[in-house]
């Protein structure tokens, strides 16, 4: 006979479980130790590429025209509550609501009113929820309520804590849970000088084709090295896509960059992390949206790419400092800063035998301050904090 689950639930609302790039909010659900997590969110997708127990992922989204969906809808028009929600919650017998992302969180006060009162709600703020203007500005109000009522805020960095601070959450309500990743699935590799001065040098970039993940000032720096300085040796794979993919595509073929530069679109995480191995530099210069948007933390991939043992080219934008050793495992510039990166793109390519040790310092800091296992512990911790152990 099959021994009951003692674990307490720990249940996770976002607007759609697995994002893929979102694999940080996975890895955390998929290492707990002490609580199960369940999922409820309005679109459940990419289940193939993240495994997740069936049993334990809601979709809110109920079958339109059902029984149910009757039902429920009714119950919100006259309670302004959701009851298919609330029954999840109360047959699983959650202990906590975790939101990802601020408007979830001011969603799972709406979703129902009465949670202060039955289980604790916390919030995990990433970046353009707190950052972008024009999401901070439209819900200012709700943020106003969400930070009264919600009892407990988690932000990736202390430049991310002073921010939501500023947008009026009470310091004593905002703790530091660390981005991570599962270090021990992710294969180290030496970087090794090239054998000879024409063999190509490999840089990579991963992110979504939105500004501040600073991929046009990528580009721009390695035409210059290509063109101003002569160095034929570089090749650059791009993955990713996104709104400004057709600037980039109309970019690279104005430039002729065809020969060096190669966009590979979004790759399963498999596929992703071989991207890594054939690399010999990883390079994600972030930067300030104009409409204020910003990594808020730092970017998953950065985190990767250190445990991957590739050295890091980025800039010093949120958090990013924070999640390298600046000037060991990483060469930082400012923002928008095209020389800047032009510099640090051709020390490595003139200082090859760097590139161990920079990479041997990025997977110290990342098993170090990143690694799944252990910051899940304080995230658990958090969680025994609000359950009263």
């Amino acid at each position: 006979m099959a021994k009951p689950n003692l674990k307490p639930v720990a249940a996770h609302y976002s607007g759609a479980f697995f994002v893929k790039s979102e694999t940080f909010i996975y890895h955390y659900l998929t290492h707990l130790q002490t609580f199960t997590p369940i999922c409820l969110a309005w679109k459940l997708e990419n289940l193939s590429d993240f495994v997740f127990p069936a049993g334990d992922i809601y979709s809110l989204q109920l079958p339109r025209g059902s029984f149910q969906w009757v039902w429920n809808g009714l119950f919100k028009r006259l309670l302004h509550r959701d009851l298919y929600a609330k029954r999840i919650l109360k047959n699983r017998q959650a202990k906590l609501l975790h939101a990802h992302f601020g408007h979830n969180g001011v969603q799972a006060l709406e979703l129902i009113p009465t949670l202060k009162r039955s289980i604790p709600l916390i919030t995990t703020f990433y970046g353009a929820d707190l950052s972008r203007k024009i999401v901070v500005e439209s819900l200012k109000e709700q943020y106003s309520e969400l930070f009264s009522e919600g009892d407990l805020f988690l932000v990736e960095g202390p430049f991310m804590k002073e921010a939501l601070h500023g947008l009026g959450c009470p310091l004593e309500k905002i703790e530091i849970q660390r981005i991570a990743i599962p270090v021990e699935t992710i294969r180290f590799k030496e970087r090794k000088p090239k054998a000879k001065a024409s063999e190509a040098v490999r840089f990579l970039f991963c992110g979504r084709f939105t500004e501040k993940k600073g991929l046009s000032y990528a580009l721009e720096a390695m035409k210059r090295v290509w063109n101003d300085y002569g160095r034929k040796n570089i090749r650059f794979c791009v993955i990713g896509d996104g709104e400004l993919k057709p600037g980039i595509e109309a970019f690279i073929e104005e430039n002729h960059m065809h020969e060096y530069v190669e966009l590979r679109g979004f790759l399963n995480y498999s596929q992703y992390l071989q991207r890594f191995d054939e690399a010999d530099i990883f390079i994600h210069p972030s930067v300030t949206a104009e409409d204020g948007d910003s990594e808020g933390g730092a970017p998953t991939t950065i985190l990767e790419a250190q445990a991957k043992g590739l050295p890091v080219i980025s800039t010093f934008h949120a958090d990013i400092p924070n999640v390298v050793a600046p000037g060991v495992s990483a060469l930082l510039s400012a923002e928008r800063d095209v020389e800047g990166l032009v510099r640090n793109i051709l020390f490595l390519l003139d200082n090859q035998d760097v590139w161990s040790d920079m990479g041997y310092a990025g997977r110290n800091f990342v098993e170090t301050y990143h690694d799944v296992n252990k910051e899940v512990l304080n995230l658990e911790d958090h969680y025994k904090s609000m359950i009263g152990g």
